[in-house]
């Protein structure tokens, strides 16, 4: 157990940035803790809980276009330097975490 988290913390600052595993696994923990929040109302299944999936969904699909726009603009520039893996792992923690915290967000709202 304790070698793995070696390997983790030691991973992370080979080339500088993140190599894309740790980010997974952060947005994972963060998906998980923000379902554990919403489980009592979403074990419901009725009307709200329906409303704040749409409307998270929809709010999600912005945000999603903005990070796209931002690291084509990052990318075209040459501010940042990511190999393949690494960017689509960026993507799709940013996706995980944009997604349930909207959830969280929108459950306080409705």
């Amino acid at each position: 157990m304790l070698y793995t988290g070696i390997l983790s913390s030691a991973s992370i600052y080979s080339l500088g940035f993140l190599q894309g595993h740790e980010l997974i696994q952060l947005s994972l923990s963060i998906m998980c803790f923000c379902l554990a929040y919403l489980y009592p109302q979403f074990k419901k299944n009725d009307e709200r809980t329906k409303v704040i999936k749409e409307r998270g969904m929809f709010f999600s699909y912005f945000f999603f276009a903005a990070y796209s726009l931002m690291l084509m603009l990052m990318f075209q520039f040459g501010l940042l330097s990511l190999s393949g893996y690494q960017t689509v792992t960026l993507m799709a923690s940013l996706m995980i975490i944009t997604v349930f915290s909207s959830f969280v967000i929108l459950s306080k709202r409705y």
